[in-house]
């Protein structure tokens, strides 16, 4: 048997939402979590002409979408959230009218401005394209998809005419040529890594040129309208690379944290709120060096009409890994999040009937597919970067396989799996009494208390645990 440990402030155990008394452990989306490189994937995109273009043609969708929701609300939250929607497909859009202008942005931007060549172009290549390089072809691409968009709109009256004028745009003999040069490049460049080192610094050199342009025009602050004018001229691409790559591959996943050890300060002080709160001792079954056993914890686990259904849930317990690089994803082989028809319709075929052959291996053998996508997935929750290794950390990983898209998720755990509570240097008396209350109610009617107490100190030389004999 082997104790993981559990930092915690007392405003999370006691005072605003009584974890110990509850029995709770709470667990946080990626998006919450202190490394914004939590779950990073190395995706790169390598396709035949029909994923391509269906590429495109979501990308299309999401910036329609995206126009129409600057067309017609006020909500920043809602700009902000639902902009972009990585999970939409054409059958998924409202209404018929909305089905309609998708489809007239399509005809104008693959045909009247002759972009329908560039999937062919693509598929081309000798090298696949990793998001920075795929972020940069579609900024080039991405003034005159916005023009097809703004002007089908326009042209049936859902925006106003005086939105602010696409300039710039680049014509598809211009983005052909840029093709074959970057085609060039990659068959005489052993390495690609320069490409995507130069691509990272195309978006935050055009935001940053944004943000000056609002500033000379003399405003405080940034307007809603500005933040509308970003988003669809400046920002999408990125942000459409970043919301497919993080809700098309893999479903949202929750995560509990604890560590191997309870003697890092940098610990107390970040987690444990300065030394004020404490680390619940958890008993673990380690069984190898990544392997530590599973808690078996209780939390919702469907639904039945509108009422929540609640069981048992064997967590898995994995040793964070510090040293591995990000896990490799080829991105049109690993749309995991979207069922198998709407798989074939949106992205494994185009509108006139052509299919990719890239992808047929998947439908012939979904069972091979499902266990390597889910090794994919448990090596991606439990990677992060050497700098974290100071955390020595062991993670608790729940995929959200409901498909809630909560932020945050509440679990709880049985008492008889907490081995003990070690106090912190600074945790305050009236703190300490209460944890031990709470703990000593818990087990009215037996002769021991289930857990047991320790306090963190220093000696003068070394930061350690020393154990409290209460009774």
């Amino acid at each position: 048997m082997t104790v993981i440990y559990r930092f915690r402030s007392m405003d999370n155990l006691l005072h605003e939402h009584n974890e110990l008394e509850n029995q709770e452990l709470a667990l946080s989306s990626p998006r919450y979590f202190n490394d914004p490189l939590e779950g990073y994937q190395d995706v790169f995109w390598e396709g035949d002409e029909v994923l391509w273009e269906n590429l495109l043609r979501h990308y299309l969708l999401n910036l329609h979408r995206a126009a129409m929701i600057c067309g017609i609300s006020d909500d920043e939250e809602t700009l902000d959230e639902y902009a972009i929607d990585p999970k939409l497909t054409r059958d998924g859009l409202p209404t018929d009218l909305w089905r309609q202008h998708y489809d007239s942005a399509c005809q104008c931007f693959f045909d009247e401005k002759e972009f329908g060549r560039i999937p062919s172009r693509l598929a081309s290549l000798p090298k696949p394209l990793k998001r920075k390089s795929l972020q940069l072809v579609l900024s080039v691409i991405h003034r005159s998809a916005l023009e097809s968009v703004l002007e089908t709109l326009q042209n049936s009256g859902v925006i106003s005419e005086g939105w602010p004028e696409v300039t710039n745009s680049t014509d598809s003999e211009t983005v052909v040529e840029m093709l074959d040069n970057l085609s060039g490049a990659m068959a005489d460049e052993p390495e690609e890594q320069w490409i995507e080192t130069i691509a990272s610094q195309v978006a935050p050199l055009q935001s940053h040129a944004f943000l000056e342009r609002a500033l000379r025009t003399g405003g405080e602050q940034l307007e809603l309208h500005e933040k509308k004018v970003h988003l669809l001229h400046e920002s999408f691409p990125n942000r459409y690379i970043r919301g497919i790559c993080n809700s098309l591959i893999h479903t949202n996943w929750h995560t509990s944290c604890f560590a191997k050890e309870c003697t890092s300060p940098p610990m107390w002080a970040a987690y444990a709120d300065e030394h004020r709160g404490a680390a619940l001792m958890f008993r673990a079954d380690r069984q190898t060096d990544e392997s530590w056993g599973e808690l078996n914890v209780t939390g919702r686990t469907g639904w039945h009409d509108s009422e929540p259904i609640y069981g048992e849930i064997p967590a898995s317990l994995y040793a964070v890994d510090y040293e591995s690089p990000p896990p490799e994803v080829d991105f049109f082989q690993s749309l995991g999040t979207l069922p198998v028809p709407k798989l074939e319709s949106a992205w494994h075929s185009t509108p006139d009937g052509e299919t990719s052959e890239i992808v047929d291996g998947i439908l012939e053998d979904l069972d091979t597919w499902r266990k390597d996508h889910w090794d994919q997935f448990r090596c991606m929750t439990t990677r992060k970067l050497e700098q974290w290794e100071h955390e020595k950390e062991i993670r608790m990983v729940l995929p959200d396989l409901l498909g809630s898209g909560e932020s945050h998720r509440k679990v709880t755990y049985d008492i008889s799996q907490l081995e003990g509570v070690v106090f912190g240097l600074r945790t305050k008396l009236e703190d300490r009494f209460e944890v031990i209350r709470i703990l000593s109610e818990m087990n009215q009617g037996d002769d021991s208390l289930p857990v047991e107490f320790y306090q963190m100190v220093f000696d003068g030389n070394e930061f350690k645990k020393v154990k409290l004999d209460i009774f």
